[in-house]
């Protein structure tokens, strides 16, 4: 899995969107909000704000007399959003609701809204989505409802382009940076409007052309166009560059398009599967399914994996019924249950996604390898099969978390002379492998412990090659500084443990640590399980990735040295009989 780190840093990033969303569009962001209140809000209107964050907006719109819907998938926006309307004494006229865009039509009734607004929203949702939002709009707009859609495009001069991209490639590394998210250009967003019966009235474009602000109108077709379903075979997955940047730089996304994989010569019978849009994760599922006959749908996850993705807010219910409902798998099968990986328990509401789409939920095996025995057992309830951290999978870690902290360093000591960057490679990797290969034989439960041990080791190998302790000083305190960095979040790398710097901050009772940690998250909560609610099912055992659970003479059993806080227990509980206090 990812570091546990970057969860935390997915986690606490709703604090950080605005100021993230500002440095992505050039500071446009806020102008447009502007605009579109100046131009295109009046008294007494109704308005859906799509993707209304952290409610900047959706207040603004407010207080200029409409009333206003505001839908977002994000809790953590939409506890900020519900912060700014409470201090503007705003309930009444703002509404916000916890949604993905394609479950609109859900809350909704046709002809609600006079406006609906969508900003910079159309470059976070993949084709089939788009479609599917534009289609859902159009119904939900009264007789010449107004849609404004600000969004993020490629500059047609070929000059403004180049600018475009040497501009965008630092304010994309800070905003992802900042707050984990960012923009892309939105393609044919002129055309997908014109398909789903949208009048363009007016465009408007700033920072060299990149962003535009497009002003559509209701058209009168009555008849609705077809939703266009398409599926990928696992050919359509494949990218060298994408393999090489999966085991290279794990600390980024590294996304596929979500949607529908047909796998073998499926029917209406055969299974359906769900992962997460990982690269790599999508690579090896579909190589484990190959020789058989089913579907994988492809979650849309922020190209993070569904252990990190679900812990993190990016695989959750929204995720699961985006891919049920823009795949069209409905209308391909003729059963309505869907098997999803264990390790996403942690995030995914699965009563929500039975009742937003009334497929039954099933969770599988952790690994992909397991997904043939699994179906031919009947797929009835997933395997009591626990995370495990063996040798190969440390140290793909091993090279996957460190390659570009190396890169980094390695190029700056390069500066000096090749030898050197040549002597830092050496102690660097000799660290690495020696740490993660030898984890578990290294003395010590806390990962800083073990590097520091291991930074005695590899500095006495130095001090013995050396004739002079002069000579050695500052390659010591280089060893010291690098096994200290590998051992940062080390338990949380190779043992799915919490991080060591999660634990030192909780200890230190300090509340945050720059924008990477919140105190307040539950590494420094504890599982309990209330026996008199507990019914014995049994699903918390069969989903716990660490075996903390146990069912022995109709009884549930936790032990919380063993438990990895991930929530997957907590979520999944169908009578809340356990809880994070």
């Amino acid at each position: 899995m990812f570091s546990y780190v970057f969860m935390k840093i997915l986690e606490n990033r709703a604090n950080r969107y605005d100021r993230g969303i500002d440095v992505a569009s050039g500071g446009h962001a806020s102008k447009i909000r502007k605009f579109i209140v100046a131009h295109y809000v009046r008294n007494g209107i109704a308005m859906l704000d799509i993707g209304c964050g952290t409610g900047t907006l959706a207040v603004e719109a407010a207080l200029a007399g409409a009333t206003v819907a505001g839908i977002d998938i994000s809790r953590g926006m939409l506890a900020i959003a519900r912060q700014k309307v409470a201090r503007r004494s705003l309930e009444g006229r703002v509404a916000l609701y916890e949604a993905g865009v394609v479950e609109i039509d859900t809350l909704f009734k046709t002809g609600d809204f006079d406006l609906v607004t969508s900003t910079l929203v159309m470059s976070e949702l993949y084709p089939a989505e788009r479609r599917w939002a534009l289609k859902q709009v159009h119904a939900l707009l009264k007789p010449g409802g107004i849609l404004v859609i600000a969004a993020e495009v490629l500059p047609k001069n070929t000059l403004k382009r180049f600018l475009y991209r040497l501009v965008r490639a630092p304010l994309s590394i800070l905003t992802y940076l900042i707050a984990q998210t960012g923009t892309k250009p939105v393609a044919g967003l002129d055309a997908a409007l014109t398909g789903a019966d949208f009048d363009i009235l007016e465009r408007r474009f700033s920072f060299l052309d990149s962003f535009t602000v497009v002003v559509a109108r209701k058209g009168r077709n009555r008849t609705a166009a077809a939703q266009d379903f398409k599926a990928l075979t696992p050919a359509g997955d494949i990218s060298r560059l994408k393999t090489i940047w999966d085991f290279g730089g794990r600390w980024f996304p590294c996304p596929v398009e979500p949607g529908l994989r047909i796998i073998g010569k499926p029917n209406r019978d055969s299974p359906v599967l769900v992962t997460g849009n990982f690269h790599l994760t999508v690579r090896r599922v579909e190589k484990s399914l190959a020789g058989l006959s089913c579907y994988l749908l492809v979650a849309p996850t922020g190209g993070i994996n569904v252990w990190c993705g679900s812990v993190g807010g990016e695989m959750t219910a929204h995720s699961v019924i985006s891919a049920v409902t823009t795949s069209g798998i409905a209308g391909m099968v003729a059963h309505r249950r869907i098997i999803l990986p264990q390790l996403c328990a942690p995030g995914v509401d699965v009563t929500s996604v039975h009742a937003q789409t009334g497929w039954h939920v099933v969770f599988g095996p952790v690994y992909s390898e397991d997904i043939p025995a699994f179906l031919e057992t009947g797929n009835r309830h997933a395997p009591n099969a626990a995370a495990r951290f063996s040798l190969p999978f440390r140290l793909e870690m091993l090279f996957s978390m460190n390659f570009l902290v190396w890169l980094a360093a390695a190029l700056a000591f390069l500066v000096f002379n090749s030898t050197t960057a040549l002597y830092f490679s050496a102690v660097f990797w000799g660290s690495a492998l020696l740490l993660y290969a030898a984890y578990p034989l290294i003395p010590g439960r806390s990962g800083w412990i073990k590097s520091l041990l291991m930074a005695v080791v590899v500095s006495a190998v130095i001090f013995l090659g050396r004739a002079h302790v002069s000579h050695c000083a500052g390659w010591i305190v280089v060893t010291v500084f690098v096994n200290l960095w590998l051992g940062f979040d080390l338990r949380g790398i190779v043992s799915g443990d919490t991080s060591e710097a999660v634990l030192l901050l909780n200890k230190l009772h300090i509340g945050s640590f720059g924008k990477l940690h919140k105190a307040s998250s539950k590494e420094s909560l504890s599982v309990r399980l209330d026996y008199d609610r507990c019914t014995v099912c049994g699903l918390c055992v069969r989903l716990c990735p660490a075996n903390a659970l146990s069912e022995k003479d109709r009884r549930i059993t936790l032990e919380q040295p063993k438990c990895m806080k991930c929530g997957a227990c907590v979520k999944q509980c169908p009578v809340d009989a356990l809880r994070f206090e």
